[in-house]
Formats: C-alpha cells, sequence, structure tokens
C-alpha cells in the first residue's frame, strides 16, 4: 500500500473516529454534585483574559461571574469583563493593584514560572478564594523515558523540546502545591497538549489554512505520521467553570485534551476539509538534510499525547474537531491581513521544496 493509499484509509478512520463524535452527557464523578447555580455576584480574577485562551475562558465565565482581567493592557479590552492593568512581574504594581480586592476564584492564563506564582499569591487576598486554576502545559513531561500516552503521575522533568519552559512550569506547579498544600483554597492544575482555537497567535491551523488556500505544498517531517493531540479553547474554558463548580477539594492535577490523537497528516486532511480544500503534502526526511522541524512546521516531531481518562470523569464534552477547525478559519479569515508568517521558515520551505525538484 503506497503512502497516498495509507493516509487515505487512515483518513477515512479520522473521520469516523474523530471528526464526527457525537457530544456525550457529562459524566460526573461520584464525589461531585451536579452543576448548581452559581450567585452573579462572585468574582472571578483572570491573569491574561485579553487574547486566544484567555479572552475565551472570559467570554465562557462572564455569563455567570463578574469576571476582572489583568493583563498588560497591550491587546483590546474584552467585552462584559472588569480590566485591571498591570505588570504581573512587578511584585509592588501588584500589590497596589490587588490590596483592595476580594475574589471568589482565580485563573492564571499567562503565569509561566514560579516566580510569577509567587508574586501573585502574596498580593492576594487569599482567604476569599475557593479556588485557583493554573493552566501549566504537556511541556512538563519528560517525553524522551515515558511512553505514550502520558499520565498525570508520571514523572516530571526537562522535556527536550521545550526545555526551559516546561522546567519554569514545573517550578509553578510546585511552588503552588506547596503554598496551598494547607489552605482552604482547592487547587486546580491543568496540563493542556496544543490548545487550538480563533485568535491562536502560534501560527499552526493558521499556517496550514494559509498554505490551502495559496495551492501551496505542505511540508511534513518524515512521514507526517507523528501523533499530536489538541483541544479546543472552548472546551478548556468550560473544563474551567465545571471544576470551579465541583465539590473536588485540595490540589487536582488534569491532564485536558480530545479523547483522541491525529497524526501530522490527519490534522492537515482535517484542515483542508475543514474549509473545503484539498492538501498536497509532501513527506520530508529533514534530520538526513540538516533541518530540524520547526525549521519548516509549526509543531515539533515528537508524539505529545495524553491520558484524559481522569478529566473525562468529570467532563466529557467535546467540540468535534472539524467544527472548532472551522471556528478557527473563519477567525483566520478576518485577521488574516495582519498576520505576518515567520520569514526563516518562508525561506527555508523555498530551499527545501527546490532541493526536491517541486515548484
Amino acid at each position: 500500500m503506497n503512502f497516498q493509499d495509507k493516509a487515505l484509509s487512515g483518513f477515512v478512520l479520522f473521520v469516523f473516529e474523530v471528526l464526527l463524535p457525537a457530544y456525550t452527557k457529562d459524566k460526573i464523578h461520584q464525589n461531585i454534585k451536579k452543576e448548581r447555580k452559581v450567585p452573579m455576584n462572585q468574582k472571578v480574577l483572570l491573569m491574561g483574559g485579553s487574547y486566544f485562551i484567555g479572552k475565551k475562558i472570559a467570554d465562557v465565565l462572564s455569563k455567570e461571574y463578574s469576571v476582572t482581567v489583568l493583563n498588560r493592557g497591550t491587546k483590546p479590552k474584552s467585552e462584559n469583563v472588569e480590566t485591571i492593568i498591570c505588570d504581573r512581574n512587578d511584585s509592588q504594581a501588584m500589590k497596589i493593584a490587588l490590596s483592595e480586592k476580594h475574589f471568589d476564584f482565580v485563573i492564571d492564563v499567562s503565569g509561566t514560572n514560579a516566580e510569577q506564582s509567587k508574586i501573585l499569591c502574596e498580593n492576594l487576598n487569599l482567604e476569599s478564594v475557593k479556588s485557583f486554576v493554573f493552566i501549566s502545559s504537556s511541556a512538563v513531561y519528560d517525553v524522551e523515558h515515558l511512553n505514550i500516552p502520558f499520565s498525570e503521575n508520571d514523572f516530571l522533568a526537562e522535556n527536550k523540546y521545550w526545555t526551559d519552559y516546561g522546567t519554569n512550569k514545573i517550578e509553578a506547579e510546585n511552588y503552588l502545591i506547596k503554598n496551598f498544600d494547607k489552605a482552604d483554597t482547592n487547587l486546580f492544575i491543568l496540563r493542556p497538549p496544543y490548545v487550538y482555537g480563533e485568535n491562536n497567535y502560534a501560527q499552526r491551523e493558521s499556517f496550514i489554512f494559509e498554505h490551502l488556500l495559496k495551492d501551496k505544498p505542505i511540508i511534513v517531517p518524515n512521514n507526517g505520521e507523528t501523533k499530536l493531540q489538541f483541544i479546543y479553547s472552548g472546551d478548556l474554558a468550560n473544563i474551567i467553570k465545571t471544576l470551579i463548580q465541583s465539590n473536588l477539594s485540595g490540589t487536582n492535577i488534569f491532564n485536558v485534551g480530545n479523547k483522541k490523537p491525529v497524526t501530522i497528516n490527519e490534522w492537515i486532511m482535517a484542515c483542508a476539509n475543514a474549509i473545503g480544500k484539498k492538501a498536497k503534502i509532501i513527506c520530508f526526511d529533514y534530520e538526513a538534510n540538516s533541518y530540524s522541524a520547526r525549521d519548516f512546521f509549526p509543531f515539533f516531531d515528537y508524539n505529545n499525547v495524553l491520558d484524559v481518562n481522569k478529566i473525562n470523569e468529570i467532563y466529557s464534552q467535546e467540540t468535534p474537531f472539524i467544527d472548532g477547525l472551522k471556528i478557527a478559519f473563519e477567525q483566520f479569515l478576518k485577521d488574516r491581513d495582519n498576520i505576518i508568517f515567520k520569514p526563516n521558515v518562508i525561506k527555508n520551505e523555498e530551499n527545501i521544496l527546490k532541493s526536491q525538484n517541486i515548484n
């Protein structure tokens, strides 16, 4: 069976298993009460909140909570939320900004290291905070010494692909676990793989959409069978809402992502399917040609797959992949003229295609 036949058969299976999942009812864990009415006067502090993941969380939570976002004010203000303009790295500024504020829930989307977590916690009035949510990352897993899918209980160490980003997230997690160990505040640590959706500043689905619209070939690492796992930004927001409304107590760590991973080839074909275009995929042995995967493609070449059974006991709904990509594409068309794709990636693509005698 040649590559095209394998890709076609794999895509047919992918359509039935991933693109068209029916929405399922939430399976609520035994120690969690069913969703209850939320008093509108409950207050949420959202660190970040102006773009992509944070904006989606703000949009979802502002329907039921009084949401305040804290950021540097570099993006347009979100609707239906209050905004505190402050540099979270400035402890004195954070003290002034938060000293008179009281929040029921804190959601940290923008935190990247232990020092930022420390500054935030030291300047919050923690006696009023019922739950603290920290968005960590699958980059905390020591992928060289683990098998997929990665579990919440797996060993954490430097990820060779994400290096400092991953180790900084580990240190932030450790600080928060220690800080809330004997506190009345519940701690939720969420580890997503790749988040996708509208306003994604990472040039991932937008990179593919642009190639598809221009009928440009898409170069993939090796045979394109590396496994990726995604989560739609709206699903992540609803998971957060479900957790802060639950009766879970203490520290809880969850991998969060779609139930099934996809290969690079399947992801590209899903993007193409979402916008009604055909993809031309070029397989490239990048190591033999002295390139790295990120020189020409938006993902590292490693299997990034999480075990998400634990979160699915609490929240199992999932936006069908094709639907999420369609929403992302609609926003991409609005923003397309303002997106500047990386010149070095474009140049590398040109050189690779030329070396392969592909126009």
